[in-house]
Order: C-alpha cells, then structure tokens, then sequence
C-alpha cells in the first residue's frame, strides 16, 4: 500500500457538525440511560445468540407459549419476551449505527496515518538538514526526537 496516497481530505462545515453533535447528543440522552456495561469477563462468560441462533431462539420461545406443560416454572415469559424485543430494537439501532461507526474507524485511521506520514517525512527532512547544519535544524530534531515514538536514542546524535 503506496503511504504517499492522499485517501481522506476532510473538513465537516460547522453547521453540520454542529447538527451531528446534537443527534449525538439525543442518542446520549435518550439511548445510554437503557443500555448497560460488561466487562471483559461478562463478554466472555456470556453465551451468545448470533444469526445462527435466533431462528432456535424464535422458536423455542413459540414453542414455550404454545406448549407451557413443558416450559420450566422458573422460566419468565415475559421478560423472555422483553428480551427478544429488546434484541430486535438494539439490532435495528446497530445496523444503522454500525456504517457509521466503521466510517468513522475508517476516516480517523487514514486521517491519523496521512498526518503521521507526514510528520514522518518532515522529521526524516529535519534529520537531513541537522546532518548538513542547517540552522536551527538540530533542535527542531531534537526536540521532535525526544516524542518520536520509536527506539530510543543511542550512540551518534547527528544520526
């Protein structure tokens, strides 16, 4: 993958923002307060109803209110039913949310590797120029070594 390709140039007018800030706001106040939180060991433990499992699900809750001689006592119907409403809604609320969020995932990664690249290039260029003794090339490079996020520094600091 070529890293020189410019794949995002972005710039969210105000207004727009401002607007999506709102519905954000709205999903905040309206959604979080029903939701819940697991922690890691919840999502592990939990067993989980996929595509696969939903048409068993679906039908064994029919089959329990068609034939409750066979339903366990401690089973609530109710809350059984709250439950798969509850899975259709949320699903409903993913599959919207869901191209969003990757397209925003998506957006941050080029936007953050573009930026990145060519803060890169600028160091490898102020590299250059400290070698050749540009002036004032040497502390804009050691000043911008001291955040570089890689190895650090040792032996030659012209290198």
């Amino acid at each position: 993958m070529d890293t020189n390709v410019n794949r995002i140039s972005l710039t969210i007018p105000e207004a727009d923002l401002q607007a999506i800030q709102g519905a954000m706001q709205i999903l905040q106040d309206k959604l979080l307060p029903h939701l819940i939180t697991l922690t890691s060991d919840d999502r592990i433990e939990l067993p989980k109803m996929g595509d696969k499992t939903v048409a068993f699900v679906r039908k064994a809750t029919d089959y329990a209110r068609t034939d409750p001689a066979l339903r366990p006592a401690f089973l609530d119907m109710d809350e059984l039913g709250r439950d798969l409403q509850a899975v259709d809604q949320l699903g409903g609320l993913r599959r919207v949310l869901a191209p969003i969020v990757d397209g925003l995932e998506d957006s941050m990664l080029a936007a953050g590797s573009e930026a990145y690249s060519a803060a890169l290039s600028y160091y490898q260029a102020v590299k250059v120029a400290a070698r050749s003794r540009i002036h004032g090339a040497q502390a804009i490079a050691d000043d911008l070594g001291q955040r570089f996020p890689g190895r650090p520094r040792t032996g030659n600091p012209q290198a």
